[in-house]
């Protein structure tokens, strides 16, 4: 049974019944029992996409949400954004795969000159298939740079999880095992949590901007003394996976500057962030041009939907691979896919779409409905702590009260389920798994965005603690 609202003129059918349904359930029944348990954590089935387009998922049963997903933000210009879908497609009727780093191609030219261009004095690139071997190859940078294997990174700190990546997330947890393999490259320091954390004015040793910058630098002069030393810093502008935190404004500049200070690389992960997704291109630019870092990873929303990635980096920085070309003259970095031909297509096509001034406009002006609709739902539910936004990254923190900030997991998950029967998906987020994370497609109606949040509205307002 459902009932059906009119968006931007086409009938969404909206879900009164709880999913999945049954070609879903069977589905991934037959997945989880070819698949193992690796990606499989929970016990309940999930729905099974069958198709997608813009702002809106299909699944197996018929059943149509409004996505505020996009996929883990890779689809920033909705699901099979027609500009993409027609770059791939002509790529594909002239070169499908290359010789990675041997020999180049025309796409990869051009699109290594276009993300030149977007990264300013970041103007050195190299490419990459997933954010997590971005990561990797950010890390061998730094490392090949300095001269120095370790590296400092935060607390809540997501930057994949590839064995290499991992050794620098710290949430969600690894298995014991891994974890003990991991430790000792990692100097893990505090990092901006501003619902959480104590005014600066009674936290001995934070910033007057709270930004807890001086409390990481205490621990990181600690171990500059030793023989085994860091070289860099690798950092989220806004930690994604933690639950969108947002640090304070000055927190940016002050670790550049405390960085630059100590001769330590500065390394941003804007593979969520990036690619306009929280207002300008790169969010590090929301803090000025003190915060521009020596390496930025890019990925997810860069390629509008096609599996592409980038590490942008300062010259001086990323020349230092030239160091290490052995005698025989092979690259020193490398991989079979490298630059691949439709990865590289979809992504020209998807970057001129995401700089295109019109493009902007809308997605600034859907940013700000998403702030608005998120004060709203906080100032109505007891239950919502705090709702923080940056361009169309939002965030909802479930607490059981307002006074002791307890965080609410199991609300959280309520609230999901009742999202899912009203017809709009949204991700579990947070270090304490109460934080309803919200990446709708850049390209999202202004009708479907304030449906979502309605629902959003109601479902909080169904769940007591």
């Amino acid at each position: 049974m459902t009932r059906r609202v009119s968006l931007q003129g086409d009938e969404l059918p909206v879900i009164v019944t709880v999913p999945p349904g049954p070609k879903s359930r069977a589905a991934a029944k037959r997945l989880r029992r070819a698949e193992g348990a690796a990606i499989w954590g929970r016990d309940e089935s999930p729905i099974v996409w069958s198709r997608a387009r813009g702002a809106v998922v299909e699944d197996l049963d018929g059943n149509r949400y409004v996505d505020f997903t996009s996929g883990f933000g890779v689809a920033s210009l909705g699901h099979s954004a027609p500009e993409v879908k027609r770059a791939v497609s002509a790529q594909a009727g002239r070169l499908v795969q290359g010789l990675g780093d041997l020999m180049p191609h025309a796409a990869r030219e051009k699109l290594v000159r276009r993300l030149s261009k977007l990264g300013g004095r970041l103007n050195r690139v190299l490419l990459a298939s997933t954010g997590a071997e971005t990561v990797e190859l950010a890390l061998k940078t730094a490392a090949i740079a300095t001269g120095r294997r370790r590296v400092v990174s935060f607390r809540g700190a997501y930057h994949g999880d590839s064995y290499g990546a991992l050794e620098v997330t710290d949430y969600p947890k690894s298995p014991e095992p891994l974890r003990a393999q991991l430790q000792g490259r990692a100097i893990r320091v505090p990092y901006p949590y501003p619902f959480r954390d104590a005014p600066a004015a009674v936290r001995e040793g934070a910033s007057d901007d709270g930004s807890r910058v001086e409390e990481a630098f205490a621990l990181i002069d600690a171990e500059l003394g030793t023989a085994d030393p860091p070289g860099a810093v690798i950092v989220e502008p806004i930690q994604g996976r933690a639950g969108a935190i947002v640090p304070p404004p000055g927190f940016l500049p002050r670790l550049c500057r405390h960085a630059r200070e100590r001769r330590l690389l500065v390394i941003y992960d804007e593979i969520l962030t990036g690619a306009g997704r929280t207002g300008p291109f790169w969010a590090w630019e929301r803090s000025g041009p003190d915060a521009e870092p020596d390496l930025l990873c890019a990925g997810k929303g860069l390629g509008g939907g096609v599996a592409i990635a980038a590490l942008l980096g300062r010259a001086e920085v990323m020349e230092a691979w030239r160091r290490h070309v052995p005698p025989s003259g092979e690259a020193p970095h490398a991989s079979t896919f490298y630059a691949h031909p439709l990865a590289c297509a979809g992504a020209l096509a998807a970057i001129e779409r995401l700089t295109a001034p019109d493009f902007r406009e809308h997605a600034d002006k859907m940013g700000t409905t998403l702030a608005e609709g998120l004060t709203r739902i906080a100032d109505r539910h007891p239950t919502v702590g705090e709702a923080r936004s940056a361009g169309l990254l939002g965030a909802i923190e479930l607490v059981r009260d307002r006074v002791s900030k307890e965080a609410a997991p199991e609300i959280l998950g309520r609230v999901i389920s009742d999202l899912l029967a009203r017809g709009v998906l949204a991700l579990p987020s947070g270090i304490h798994e109460n934080v309803l994370m919200l990446l709708p497609p850049l390209t999202i109606h202004e009708a479907q965005l304030r449906h979502g949040l309605e629902a959003i509205d109601a479902a909080i307002a169904r769940v007591k603690p």
